[in-house]
Formats: structure tokens, C-alpha cells, sequence
């Protein structure tokens, strides 16, 4: 049996551009990796025998190279937002604490205030200081020829001269 050697197959031809400035020339340089012109062996099945073929690069080289590092710029961008939201989120957390403390000591001042200002606290405070009663209430000077003073819708009525109603609900000591 004879065996007959297949002739070599060599690639298509690249298509020329149009425009001038986008053809390269290769002068009798060997083909390197920068160059766009990439040379390649392989054997077909069962021959035995090495093939030469070159194959041109069209630029998805680059655009590989631009997705791989806009995907980076992108992942590093967001892995810098989440750093500093969690940040944020901390100093959230601390101020809430701050916060829970001071609404504590609030309420306990408001606690404090209240017992201080209790009207039997006050009366017991009165006479320990040595001041006494009035058996009688306060009375309003009149001035002749003054004018009557303006009356505030927003401010409260006076009491005195509900001194006997108001007197007796400040504590057990009051006439």
C-alpha cells in the first residue's frame, strides 16, 4: 500500500482594509507576540506530519482586556462602597447607643425633677427654711386711674381668688 501526503492547507487570506494607517506591515521580522500575527503547529489526526498556520489577531485580544479590567474597576469599587457604608453603619450603631444612654439619664432627670418639685417635698422645704403659712390670702393692690392689664389668651388664669379650692389639693398640711 502507498500512502499520497495531503498538500498543505494555508489560511485564508486576512481582508485589507480600506484605510491605509489600519494595514500592518510585517518587513521579513519574525512574527512576535506583540505584532498581531501569531503562528501556530499542529499535527492532523493520523498524518503524522506538522502544520504551519497563521492566524491574525483582530483586536478581541483587546476588548477582553478592557471587559477583564473594567469588571476589576467595577468589583474594586464596590467592594470600596460596601467598606464604607459599613463604616456608616457603625457609626450609626455607636450613636444609637449614645443616644439610648441620654434618653436614660433624661427620663431619670425628668424622675429626679418631678420628686423636687412634688408640692409636699416643697412645703416640707418651706418650713424647714423657717417660713410660715399666710392665714390669709394674698390680696391685689388696686392703683386708681391704672389700666386694667392686658389679658394673654395663652397664659393661664390666675387662681387667687380660688386660694381656698387650689390650697387644700397642694397638701395635708393647708387650712
Amino acid at each position: 500500500m502507498t500512502a499520497v501526503a495531503a498538500p498543505a492547507r494555508t489560511a485564508p487570506r486576512p481582508r485589507r482594509s480600506a484605510h491605509p494607517s489600519s494595514r500592518r506591515v510585517n518587513r521579513g521580522r519574525p512574527a512576535t507576540r506583540g505584532s498581531g500575527a501569531a503562528s501556530r503547529t499542529a499535527a492532523p489526526a493520523g498524518t503524522g506530519t506538522a502544520r504551519t498556520t497563521t492566524v491574525r489577531a483582530t483586536g478581541h485580544g483587546r476588548v477582553v482586556a478592557f471587559v477583564v479590567v473594567a469588571t476589576v474597576l467595577a468589583l474594586v469599587t464596590a467592594v470600596m462602597f460596601h467598606v464604607v457604608l459599613a463604616q456608616h453603619q457603625m457609626e450609626l450603631d455607636r450613636l444609637n447607643v449614645q443616644i439610648a444612654k441620654e434618653q436614660r439619664r433624661y427620663e431619670q432627670d425628668r424622675l429626679t425633677t418631678s420628686a423636687l418639685a412634688a408640692p409636699q417635698r416643697v412645703i416640707q422645704e418651706a418650713e424647714r427654711l423657717g417660713l410660715v403659712q399666710s392665714p390669709v390670702p394674698a390680696q391685689y393692690l388696686w392703683v386708681p386711674d391704672a389700666p386694667p392689664p392686658a389679658g394673654d389668651v395663652d397664659r393661664t388664669t390666675t387662681t387667687i381668688e380660688d386660694w381656698s379650692k387650689v390650697k387644700p389639693n397642694l397638701g395635708d398640711q393647708q387650712p
